[in-house]
């Protein structure tokens, strides 16, 4: 059995590698994050890809693919 510390450890340490590996797959398709940025604000509202801590759009977009269907 693993001690309770050490299991927060490796969960801490997890989180932490998906958290960056996530943001590093924006890199995949050659761009950096301005780039990236630059072309995501160009997008119309609706159709911009849901992005972590946007609570706005991603709730208008939410809402209008309730709505209206994909």
């Amino acid at each position: 059995m693993v001690p309770s510390n050490r299991k927060s450890i490796i969960c801490s340490m997890a989180m932490v590698a998906a958290l960056w590996f996530g943001f590093q797959a924006n890199s995949v398709n050659g761009m950096n994050r301005v780039e990236y940025r630059t072309q995501v604000r160009s997008m119309p509202l609706l159709e911009r890809p849901n992005r972590p801590g946007h609570f706005y759009g991603n709730n208008v977009r939410r809402v209008h693919h309730w709505r209206h269907g994909r």
